[in-house]
């Protein structure tokens, strides 16, 4: 993920923004933000050799077997692009 200067006090993300969050190993699917609406990237790898999910937020990075247990982990701890919380609002 390379990250970038936002000159905003909350910067505004949409899906398509998605694409921005690609590289060339790995493509992004689905973006989220974290409880003070830094970007969360879910991203799929394009070589099935390696591990094929990655969730990346901040200088954090944390790698799944498959997209539902990174969607899980998502849930315990993201927000989706509005702000709601992924669990229903359980904290």
């Amino acid at each position: 993920m390379f990250h970038k200067l936002i000159y905003q006090k909350k910067a505004v993300f949409s899906d398509a923004d998605a694409r921005k969050f690609s590289t060339d190993d790995y493509t992004c699917v689905k973006l989220l933000l974290t409880k003070r609406g830094r970007p969360v990237a879910i991203l799929e790898s394009n070589d099935t050799k390696n591990w094929h999910w990655r969730v990346q937020y901040g200088f954090s990075t944390v790698i799944f077997k498959s997209y539902a247990e990174a969607m899980q982990f998502c849930r315990e701890h993201f927000f989706d692009l509005n702000g709601k919380p992924l669990n229903g609002g359980r904290v």
